[in-house]
């Protein structure tokens, strides 16, 4: 098979196997996470990450349009694919960009500890895809918190507010497409509970989540 068509072939087969590999992910996260906090400053650091990212949901999205794909997998009901495409062009120092930085830490650190590839070999575009946009992500949202964080009266509650409000969305996107959006449908790990009771049982893991790296971020910014 040519290179062409290794990185955009349609045809499914299986998702690549990374077997040894699969320990450089989460030693990926916390080399970027690092180099992110290390040089947030820098212009040039800032802008390999931006136009990566921006390049990156261009492929992607391009090949899932030329892909075919269905309703239920080429959405951008994933967070992270929301978190990327809001943290690049949302208006800085609001709640909302930064809700969403926190967001995408979180995405980023579950979409590369425990990796869901589509089953394409790679070096797939949809795997390169999956590990450099998250990459990104990771280093972008780091970025902008470094930058922009700001301590909110009420962050905590806002949090809940948003997270609910958002997987309900995602909820309902789901019962329209039968997508796995938010992974609400088919939980990983925890089981498939039923429609409700997995949106409240992943928006509740979900928001503590948030919360604790909200507190972690804020305590950081406060200690500085």
């Amino acid at each position: 098979m040519k290179l062409w068509e290794l990185l955009f072939t349609s045809e499914k087969t299986v998702p690549p196997r990374l077997g040894a590999f699969y320990f450089l992910l989460p030693t990926s996260l916390v080399i970027i996470a690092f180099l992110s906090i290390r040089y947030a400053s820098s212009k040039r650091y800032l802008e390999f990450w931006y136009w990566g990212q921006l390049i990156q949901l261009l492929i992607i999205n391009a090949w899932y349009i030329a892909a075919r794909l269905p309703l239920s997998e080429a959405l951008p009901f994933y967070h992270s694919r929301m978190a990327m495409w809001i943290i690049l062009f949302a208006p800085n120092k609001t709640f909302f960009k930064q809700y969403f930085a926190l967001v995408g830490v979180f995405g980023s650190i579950m979409a590369l500890v425990y990796p869901v590839f589509y089953p394409f070999p790679f070096p797939h575009v949809s795997s390169v895809n999956n590990v450099f946009g998250h990459w990104a992500l990771l280093a972008n949202c780091l970025i902008y918190l470094v930058r922009y964080y700001k301590v909110e009266k009420g962050d905590t509650w806002k949090i809940c507010q948003m997270t609910f409000g958002i997987n309900a969305i995602i909820f309902l996107a789901n019962l329209l497409t039968g997508g796995n959006y938010g992974f609400m449908s088919n939980p990983p790990v925890i089981g498939d509970y039923g429609a409700l009771v997995n949106y409240l049982i992943v928006t509740s893991m979900m928001t503590g989540v948030v919360i604790l790296i909200n507190q972690l971020v804020k305590y950081k910014h406060k200690k500085s």
